[in-house]
């Protein structure tokens, strides 16, 4: 049986970031990701071949709030830097599918920050910073059992199917709360209320769908027009430039306003047509000459939506952390994904909240039992 003093459980930003602070700390972990890429919710589309001067376009979460300083402070320490959302121009509205679009003057939104290149790079960099020796790819954990003070992790190599048991004194779940329970026998280890919290807080983002148009030229901007949109019509209802520099890598995105049932029920190039065609009627014929298009339909992915996720209405997360300290830490559990943030749940920032919380958490039960053994 394999013994690392701390396992972490998911390789979105959250756990990423947990990793690349313990590896700072000189303390041994290993990080087990059930797909065969990093990055969670935080994803691009990636060519078979990578070259790193080519940008990674945004289909999870794209922007970094002014008042998320965490962020700004990982973007900066990693040698990464972030620019401003392309907002000048008209906004198009269309409310009714027997009216044209209108053109609104002055009606763009707030200033939002975007990582240069796509917020994949910023995954990349995190990534370069881990010890290989320190992670798994295409490892999904399917058991966790607690036996007395230990936990046993057992994993499966999604690739080989072959099965592992790791042990570990410490155990991160750097997942959100309702992909805990689907996954990871939360029946076994966790009282009735852990329980019935995990199931009740919803995931972010699970009930979204996104789609990218790439294009040579920004004709939109050449136009006047923010390369933002509102729709009453769809398939999209909200579109914005998703330009991945200020002045280059131009594109388009927009949040599809399907179900993911009904997004499963098309074919994604239906889809992806009857996208690129409501961008022709909003900004113009110019639209149907992209480069590459992209969707992702987050409800249909299973590391990230479950069943409860899929028919509910979206909602902002919210898990009362305060109400289980004693059980998590008796169980020398810490649950670090985004939603179990106390600040900023969900977001981004909020991930980097949880994995710091997490961390310091750590440090002083690592220092307690180290003094104890003394």
């Amino acid at each position: 049986m394999n013994n690392k003093r701390v396992i972490i459980v998911g390789g979105g930003l959250a756990g990423l970031y947990t990793a690349y602070q313990l590896e700072q700390l000189n303390i041994p972990y290993l990080l087990f990701e059930a797909k065969d890429v990093f990055g969670g919710r935080i994803y691009s589309e990636q060519p078979k071949v990578y070259d790193e001067n080519e940008p990674l376009h945004d289909l999870g979460p794209t922007w970094i709030f002014p008042h998320h300083h965490q962020m700004k402070a990982l973007v900066a320490d990693l040698q990464t830097h972030l620019f401003d959302q392309h907002i000048e121009g008209a906004v198009v509205y269309h409310s009714d599918q027997h009216t044209q679009p209108q053109i609104i003057e002055n009606g763009q939104g707030p200033l939002l920050h975007r990582l240069a290149g796509g917020l994949y790079k910023l995954i990349l960099a995190l990534q370069a910073k881990l010890s290989k020796d320190n992670y798994q790819l295409s490892c999904q954990v399917e058991q966790l059992t607690k036996v007395h003070d230990s936990w046993q992790v057992t994993v499966k190599n999604t690739k080989d199917d072959s099965t592992s048991i790791f042990e570990t004194d410490h155990l991160v779940l750097a997942l959100p709360p309702r992909i805990i329970n689907e996954f990871l026998t939360p029946v076994h280890w966790a009282s009735k209320a852990l329980t019935a919290a995990l199931v009740a807080v919803p995931t972010w983002m699970a009930s979204q769908a996104k789609f990218i148009a790439t294009y040579e030229e920004a004709f939109w901007r050449t136009k006047g027009l923010a390369g933002q949109a509102f729709s009453r019509v769809g398939p999209m209802i909200e579109i914005h430039d998703a330009s991945a520099q200020v002045q280059q890598d131009f594109a388009l995105f927009g949040f599809i306003g399907l179900s993911s049932q009904a997004i499963e029920g098309l074919s994604v190039e239906r889809v992806k047509a009857l996208c690129i065609n409501q961008l022709s009627l909003l900004f113009g014929d110019e639209a149907q000459q992209y480069s590459q298009c992209y969707l992702k339909s987050w409800g249909n992915d299973h590391y990230v939506a479950v069943e409860k996720d899929r028919v509910e209405p979206p909602n902002h997360p919210y898990f009362n952390m305060k109400g289980f300290t004693g059980e998590l830490s008796s169980l020398n559990l810490y649950l670090a994904g985004s939603e179990f943030a106390q600040q900023e749940a969900g977001y981004l920032e909020g991930a980097l909240f949880a994995a710091n919380t997490t961390i310091k958490s750590l440090e002083k039960n690592l220092m307690t039992l180290t003094r104890e053994k003394i």
